[in-house]
């Protein structure tokens, strides 16, 4: 999906949002919306420099959600002639006849919407859309001898592939709003095993972007996933203790999401939060400060408006540790008695600090260095945190040993309130992102030794 078909397509999808929204009005609605999207993808992996799969797709569907009154149903298709979406108008309108009333229910107020909407810069790349399917298998077989070559005890894993999609989106309501965007994005990745005589473990990395020129070289993917899965051959075993524990970039990233996930305003006001009623309260360290920003050009969770027509923007969630916002839909808002700010997170990032990785890692006389969690061990009504993991035992200040079968265990209020240090290597390489942090102390458990 090139750019000079962007216009073309553009067009076709407001005419067709339109007619619905028309057709809605015609046929009894209250309230009605629509979302549609149109995109074109190709997924390849490869294995010893073979082609194991390649799919490519093209996609067009239209979502529709119609109200009668405080009732509501909605539909999906992707059948677009007219005649199909009318009678799919006329069954969704029926639904929401017999639907059960929601006084919440409802489309947000004009006055909230996104207006005089501008495009994000860099959201959408042409030489993407215009890149040959061989290319794409070219940097995927580079991508696997990269990794390959990158140390002898490093064997083939699972998946090394390229994908991509290129697309458009477009919400209309039956309060004016008719807007659309187009977007892009690409990620390389491989998962590599490494194996000595003492037994294996399996490591990997990938990029993604919005931009073809975005992407980290094959070269340079490889060589990550490599060191990743060698720095866990021979792990030794730890006792039970509690001490520092280290998040690297990753990790830290996936402890955000799922702390601004309790931020939700549906889970505030369904009371199935740690953060009710901790709104203008400490919930953090004061060197802690979380930052939603849906219009940073070309990063991957930029959006001029999200799924309601509401605008983006930049909102700080956690600032100097107080909690400052909850993320709001027009449904919980009305639920909260507050304003509608966005349920939803854009570019959700922990600002970065003053200090480096190294020392972070120095500062810690006997700790982990966590690299990866498995399990789903975290609770959102109370905060209750406990997750397999994997990581690297800290001695004196320096990585030492590898350590796995372990568990880390805390409350994640106690765990925020305890972030003694944060890095200064914040990279966007996703729409959630966070630097290094420090937790001063958690519970580690481990097998007793010898």
């Amino acid at each position: 999906m090139k750019k000079n078909h962007i216009a073309s397509l553009e067009s076709k999808l407001k005419g067709i949002a339109q007619f619905v929204i028309a057709e809605a009005a015609r046929l009894g609605a209250t309230d009605a919306d629509l979302s549609l999207s149109a995109g074109s993808s190709v997924e390849t992996e490869v294995r010893l420099a073979q082609v194991e799969t390649l799919e490519g797709a093209q996609s067009l569907e239209l979502s529709f959600r119609a109200f009668v009154g405080k009732g509501s149903a909605s539909m999906s298709t992707t059948d677009l002639r007219r005649r199909a979406l009318t009678k799919l108008v006329r069954e969704t309108i029926a639904m929401a006849r017999e639907a059960q009333p929601d006084e919440f229910a409802g489309l947000p107020d004009s006055k909230y919407l996104a207006r005089n909407v501008k495009p994000i810069d860099y959201m959408f790349d042409d030489a993407l859309a215009s890149l040959p399917v061989e290319k794409k298998i070219e940097m995927a077989i580079a991508l696997e001898k990269a990794a390959l070559a990158a140390d002898p005890r490093i064997s083939v894993g699972r998946s090394t592939g390229f994908s991509d999609r290129n697309g458009y989106f477009l919400y209309a309501n039956s309060r004016g709003f008719l807007e659309g965007y187009a977007s892009s994005y690409c990620t390389i990745s491989t998962q590599v095993v490494a194996k000595d005589d003492n037994g294996m473990q399996t490591g990997g990395w990938s990029s993604t972007s919005r931009h073809l020129s975005g992407l980290q070289s094959p070269e340079v993917v490889g060589q990550i996933a490599a060191e990743r899965a060698l720095r866990q051959l021979n792990p030794l075993p730890v006792s039970s203790q509690e001490v520092p524990v280290v998040f690297e970039p990753t990790m830290a990233s996936r402890l955000i999401g799922q702390f601004v996930g309790a931020a939700s305003g549906n889970a505030i006001y369904q009371k199935r939060s740690f953060l009710v009623g901790k709104l203008g309260t400490k919930v953090a360290a004061k060197n802690v400060n979380i930052i939603d920003d849906g219009l940073i050009p070309g990063a991957l969770g930029s959006r001029p408006f999200d799924g309601e027509g509401l605008p983006t923007s930049r909102r700080v969630l956690v600032g100097k540790g107080e909690l400052k916002t909850y993320l709001v839909s027009s449904y919980a808002a009305r639920k909260l008695g507050c304003e509608p700010n966005g349920g939803g997170t854009t570019n959700l990032y922990m600002e970065s600090g003053e200090f480096s990785p190294e020392q972070i890692i120095a500062s810690v006389e006997n700790g982990l260095y966590l690299t990866s969690v498995s399990g789903p061990g975290f609770n959102s009504v109370t905060g209750d945190y406990s997750m397999g993991a994997t990581g690297i035992w800290i001695k004196d200040g320096k990585l030492t040993h590898a350590v796995e079968e372990i568990t880390i265990a805390g409350n994640i209020l106690t765990m925020f309130e305890n972030i003694e240090m944060v890095g200064n290597d914040l990279v966007f390489r996703s729409s959630v992102n966070a630097p290094t942090i420090k937790i001063a102390r958690m519970m580690v458990a481990g097998k007793a030794q010898g």
